[in-house]
């Protein structure tokens, strides 16, 4: 399903337009494969640190699966934001786990404040780790 968006580490404008498209379960899915395959997440960050959404009650780490994607979100309040990539290996073996921790959740490609895919971060850990190849399988 995703394989021409495989084919390029930089989206078209075509490729961006259709991850817009995309169901939440499929988005879910495509961010999955898309960090595992190119071995990173993508966050916005600033001065203070990693941009937020939510309420004091609830935050939400907003990630990406790709640079041109987040970047597509660094405009009103998170102007002069830069995209920064976090090595999946870290992210599926600290950050998730610490997010859960700490009680925030993630949106996955957020688009709009109130069209957002929010997963908790265990759920999103257990789904990355088991589709990132066992060290074994790398060496043979």
């Amino acid at each position: 399903m995703f394989e021409s968006i495989l084919m390029s580490h930089v989206l078209t404008k075509q490729q961006i337009q259709f991850v817009a498209s995309m169901t939440e379960e499929a988005l879910y899915q495509y961010f999955i494969q898309q960090s595992v395959e190119h071995k990173q997440v993508w966050g916005l960050r600033d001065n203070d640190g990693f941009v937020q959404l939510g309420t004091e009650g609830q935050v939400c780490l907003p990630v990406w699966p790709h640079e041109e994607l987040a970047m597509q979100c660094a405009m009103d309040e998170w102007e002069g934001c830069e995209a920064v990539a976090i090595p999946v290996q870290l992210w599926a073996s600290q950050w998730l786990s610490n997010m859960n921790k700490k009680g925030a959740w993630l949106t996955i490609c957020p688009r709009e404040y109130d069209d957002c895919l929010v997963c908790e971060p265990l759920d999103v850990q257990r789904d990355t780790l088991s589709a990132m190849p066992v060290a074994n399988d790398q060496i043979h």
